[in-house]
Parts: structure tokens; C-alpha cells; sequence
């Protein structure tokens, strides 16, 4: 019966991207290059308010598309559901 949720599930599973940990990085997301959040545009690499802004805006972004991305998952879980359901009440 939920055999392919785990199909819907690993595209989200799968999406790896830096959040804050110290995991090898050093430094502070959009504080300029060789601070460990360099690279990712001329922005960001200059550092200061507006590269840290510009940090914060991409987390925005990446924290409301994995919502989203939840969001639909589910909303495809349950639609699985109610046509296994279906499927199962006409035998």
C-alpha cells in the first residue's frame, strides 16, 4: 500500500544545504570570501550587511520551499490513501 511513499519522500530527503553547523565551515553565511561563507556572487563575496542579508534571504527561501515540499508530499500521501481506499472498498 505505501510502497512509493518513499519515492515522494526522497527528494526532500535528499536536499543538502548548509544550515548553520560547524560542519567543517567556519564563520558566519554572507561575511565575505575566506570567512567560510564566501562564494555565491560578487554580493555576498564583498561581505558586510548586505551579503549577510543576502544569506539570510537564500535561507528564507530554501526554509519555504522544503515546507512547500512537505506540504505537497503529504497532500500526496493522503490522495494515495483515499484511492487505496477506494480501490479496497469495491472488492
Amino acid at each position: 500500500m505505501f510502497k512509493n511513499v518513499a519515492k515522494l519522500i526522497r527528494p526532500a530527503a535528499i536536499q543538502v544545504r548548509y544550515t548553520g553547523g560547524t560542519g567543517g565551515q567556519t564563520g558566519v553565511p554572507g561575511a565575505g570570501v575566506g570567512k567560510g561563507g564566501g562564494g555565491g556572487g560578487s554580493i555576498r563575496e564583498a561581505g558586510g550587511a548586505f551579503g549577510k542579508m543576502e544569506a539570510a534571504r537564500e535561507e528564507e527561501y530554501f526554509y519555504k520551499k522544503q515546507k512547500e515540499q512537505i506540504h505537497d508530499i503529504k497532500e500526496e500521501i493522503d490522495h494515495r490513501k483515499e484511492e487505496e481506499e477506494k480501490k479496497g472498498g469495491n472488492k
